[in-house]
């Protein structure tokens, strides 16, 4: 997913995305109003030579480190202790308090940390009148508050910068997150870009179907309508040219036959060009509904799976190269005829006879014998335009091809209002 795809998902969810970063901001800053907080105070002491002290700048450095290491002895924080009237025991003053001399400067730097910012102003300002009172006792140095602690306004622990920083990226990083998640389970496909990502397959045509499914533009040749089953049929013949497979397994999303309709179509622009085709309708039983009006009235596959014999199932098209094997009249009888090895024998010995077999097969979201039929051939899965979600599309993608079956393509298929006939 690029940039411009992940900018269109954002768009497409902005509400949900908005709704989940105002979320995750409320949470940080809830969690910063709750969360344990420490302020800090630094007092500054100068430590310079004491007047006559004949000592060395190496030896004056060393006292100005040796004084700033008593800021946390025992004898310093137990008097800061007592100072305090026992508000603060010795363990909070050793974790509270620390000390160092600024290398290269004359001064040293007392910081406390403590939940009260006053406190810990206090204890900071206690700790440097020790320590000076300390440096006054020693003959070679002299030492003085350069700064006093002020009470600190904010807090230093947690540090505000960078938790509302992270804060923030991980909100951003989740509210992304889940509107890409929620677009990816229930974008509508509407665009081949998106059919092709979904399916991770070619999208070989994108059709507007007439009101009346009845209606079969492929046999009007030479018209706007027919060109585009041309375009189809030339997609399919150079997707199939590629693989060993003679058999196109038409399959749909959905109840609304545009599978139905477009694998009439495709095998009636197959055999305008001159290939022999047959048209198997193989969506056998009652739970498909009736046997379509415009079925020939004579046996089919139902029947040749029950040991009728597969010539005298067989009817010719409307046009010349073009056989129907119709579902049958004994999937009226039995709803769900078994798909056992012996349709497997049928779909070869129809492969053995014509250029071409396209199968009508069930639609996918309804029962699983698309994916039989599938198996060792190729199909071609009709999505209705507007109505399925990419997550949908590539889940029985993912389906055929577990069933060791290929996916052809994918034809994008619009409505629009009848044609003339």
């Amino acid at each position: 997913m690029n940039a411009r795809e992940i900018g269109a998902a954002l768009l497409r969810q902005r509400l949900l995305f908005v709704a989940v970063l105002l979320l995750g901001v409320a949470v940080v800053a809830g969690g910063l109003w709750l969360a344990p907080k420490s302020y800090r105070a630094t007092v500054t002491i100068s430590v310079t030579k004491a007047p006559e002290a004949s000592a060395s700048l190496a030896a004056l450095d060393a006292a100005r480190r040796d004084l700033a290491e008593q800021a946390r002895s025992p004898q310093v924080l137990s008097a800061v202790q007592e100072d305090l009237a026992g508000e603060r025991t010795l363990e909070d003053l050793t974790e509270a308090v620390s000390a160092a001399w600024l290398e290269g400067t004359a001064l040293i730097e007392v910081s406390v940390n403590d939940p009260d910012p006053e406190f810990a102003a206090e204890i900071a300002d206690e700790v440097a009148a020790i320590l000076v009172e300390r440096g006054a006792a020693s003959s070679s140095v002299s030492a003085t508050v350069a700064a006093p602690a002020e009470v600190p306004t904010t807090f230093s622990s947690p540090p505000l910068g960078p938790v509302l920083a992270s804060g923030l990226a991980a909100a951003l990083l989740l509210a992304i997150l889940v509107a890409l998640g929620r677009d990816w389970r229930t974008e509508i496909l509407t665009d081949g870009a998106q059919v092709e990502s979904a399916a991770i397959a070619p999208l070989l045509a994108h059709l507007d179907a007439p009101h009346d499914l009845t209606l079969m533009p492929a046999l009007r040749t030479g018209s706007a309508e027919s060109d585009l089953f041309r375009h189809a049929r030339l997609a399919i013949e150079a997707e199939t040219s590629v693989g060993p497979s003679k058999r196109v397994v038409v399959a749909g999303i959905g109840t609304d036959e545009l599978d139905v309709w477009l694998g009439a179509n495709v095998a009636i622009a197959l055999a305008h060009v001159g290939r022999s085709v047959v048209l198997v309708d193989a969506r056998m039983g009652t739970r498909f509904g009736p046997p379509s009006s415009a079925a020939p009235d004579t046996p089919g596959l139902s029947d040749v799976l029950q040991g009728v014999d597969l010539e005298a199932a067989l009817s010719p098209g409307p046009i010349e190269l073009l056989s129907v094997l119709p579902a049958g009249t004994a999937s009226e009888a039995q709803s769900e005829p078994a798909l056992d090895d012996y349709f497997n024998d049928v779909m070869e010995e129809l492969a053995a006879r014509f250029d071409v077999v396209v199968v009508l097969a069930p639609a996918l979201d309804v029962a699983d014998d698309a994916l039989t039929m599938s198996a060792s051939a190729s199909m071609l899965i009709a999505v209705p335009e507007g109505t399925v979600a990419a997550s949908v599309l590539r889940t029985h993608a993912t389906r055929v091809r577990e069933s060791r079956g290929s996916v052809l393509g994918v034809a994008l298929i619009g409505r629009r209002p009848a044609l003339a006939a």
